[in-house]
């Protein structure tokens, strides 16, 4: 069955084992973080939790609910994050079988109307303690193009500064901010929409930068082999995610900015913050009993590393119609999303390997990754282990590195061909007799 909510999503962890409910008391500034923190670096990624009594809210708050690839499975509905490759591939070659959302008139995310906005109320976490202040870490930011009417729904961070305006950063490329920009340039307010705890395909479809003809909410329909369900806000012609746990409704004000603080990030120190476009919040909707999902992101392994994980699984047939040579990649979790990864690729033709890179380097989803490795395909499937061992005894210093402008580093790891500079190498293969042979007495050698 589809996963439509947050509440479908608790409730299959809690079959299978994979939830743990937090009765005691705790505070939403540090110490879910700090819990948070502990668990994901347990081996497995520890459990996903759900916080039942948090200080000075009526609210639960959900963590580290995809913070292993089981989890990430069951969120996916897919045997192993594997599966999605070909699932992404499908949904490419007939991109009309992602299902359009349907419009309802009523949801459980209207129950309750806050015409008078208390943010206060909810228990959004600081998770660091130099940190700016509390932020909304899974937000789903709607945002509507006001020249083509297109919607885009994205994930970017968003400051709690006050019970009636909060700040989104949204960095440049995105949907959000070449929405913003247009309505910055017109002298025009822009209506937002920003939904707390939704399903998780549409989570994860959020971070995804997915081509311009998928739209998210359809996307994350296909994910979820059943259409979303949205409903019409209240203050504009912005739809929302109908089994949403609440919905911060607002607008932001032609050049209305504000500092946001700094933020601990993946990278294991704090981003300093900057100025970000400031949402006017003109009301608040919800269910009855909202629970408010959060991520807490700090040095690997958290749960981002396992959502990127589904990432990569999902976007490597992206990767395959850039450069059909691509035969598989592997990100390490260190990198978080598109910091590093090993691409291997089928090497037809001398500079083929550079001329990957340059690719990747030019456009698409990798362009910003700091480092980029590409080694020649092996019959054992890509890992990491066996990706770096390749590159380091492939790889030619300083000829076959990359260096762009901005620092980030290419490296063509694949095997040279003579009019690259390179020999012809033997590699080692058992006797193929003897392996047969092993094969057959692996048992008489007291193996099982």
């Amino acid at each position: 069955m589809a996963i439509r909510d947050l509440r479908d999503f608790l409730a299959v962890l809690d079959t299978a084992g994979e939830l743990h409910r937090v009765d005691a008391e705790v505070d939403s500034e540090l110490e879910i973080s700090c819990i948070t923190d502990r668990q994901s670096k347990l081996p497995g990624g520890g459990k996903a939790l759900l916080f039942q009594n948090v200080k000075g809210s009526s609210h639960p708050v959900a963590t580290n609910l995809f913070g292993s690839p089981s989890r990430m499975a069951l969120a996916l509905q897919v045997e192993h994050l594997s599966l999605l490759s070909g699932k992404m591939e499908r949904l490419l070659a007939a991109p009309e079988s992602a299902p359009a959302p349907i419009l309802v008139g009523q949801a459980p995310c209207q129950e309750v109307i806050e015409r008078h906005p208390d943010l206060g109320r909810y228990p959004f976490l600081k998770s660091w303690p130099d940190d700016g202040g509390r932020f909304i870490t899974l937000p789903l930011v709607f945002t509507r193009d006001p020249e083509t009417s297109l919607v885009n729904c994205g994930m970017y961070r968003v400051r709690i500064f006050d019970d009636g305006c909060v700040g989104i950063r949204w960095k440049q490329g995105s949907g959000g901010f070449a929405h913003h920009s247009k309505y910055l340039a017109a002298g025009l307010p822009m209506p937002v929409a920003i939904a707390v705890g939704a399903a998780p395909a549409l989570t994860l479809a959020a971070m995804l930068p997915l081509p311009e003809r998928l739209d998210e909410v359809s996307f994350a329909g296909y994910l979820n082999g059943t259409p979303v369900a949205m409903v019409p806000s209240l203050g504009s012609a912005l739809q929302v995610p109908a089994e949403a746990e609440l919905v911060i409704e607002g607008v932001i004000d032609p050049g209305a900015t504000r500092y946001e603080g700094a933020f601990g990030n993946h990278t294991g120190s704090y981003d300093p913050g900057e100025e970000v476009p400031l949402v006017r919040v003109t009301c608040v909707t919800r269910r009855k009993d909202p629970i408010c999902p959060a991520t807490v992101v700090g040095p690997p392994p958290m749960e981002d590393c396992y959502l990127a994980k589904a990432a990569e699984r999902l976007l490597l047939p992206l990767l395959r119609r850039q450069c059909p040579e691509i035969v598989d990649l592997v990100m390490p979790v260190e990198g978080i999303f598109h910091g590093c990864a090993v691409i291997s690729i089928e090497k037809k033709t001398a500079g083929q390997g550079r001329r990957v890179l340059e690719s990747l380097r030019g456009e698409g989803w990798l362009k910003r990754g700091k480092l980029l490795v590409v080694v020649d395909e092996t019959r054992e499937g890509l890992t990491l282990a066996h990706g770096f061992w390749q590159a380091l005894n492939a790889v030619r210093f300083p000829a076959d590195l990359v260096v762009t402008p901005d620092g980030c580093l290419g490296v063509d790891a694949t095997g040279k061909f003579p009019e690259e500079g390179g020999e012809q190498k033997q590699l080692l293969q058992p006797d193929a007799s003897v392996s047969a042979q092993v094969e057959r007495r692996w048992r008489e050698y007291g193996f099982h």
